[in-house]
């Protein structure tokens, strides 16, 4: 994984993993033009899992 770029990565996902990917992205993008900004990536990780546990429920399936 060290000589891996972040897309390569991505690219090895399945459809659905990537979707996750892809909404997650999303999420640290309007987050990030709101006045509530989390304090840190793991913050906003943990607000994710919060608000989109159905995904996350699939994923681990």
């Amino acid at each position: 994984m060290a000589g891996e770029s972040l897309m390569e990565m991505v690219q090895s996902l399945t459809a659905e993993e990537q979707e996750a990917v892809r909404r997650f992205i999303d999420f640290l993008r309007v987050k990030g033009g709101s006045n509530d900004v989390p304090a840190s990536f793991a913050d906003a990780a943990e607000e994710f899992i919060a608000e989109h546990p159905e995904l996350l429920r699939r994923l681990a399936l």
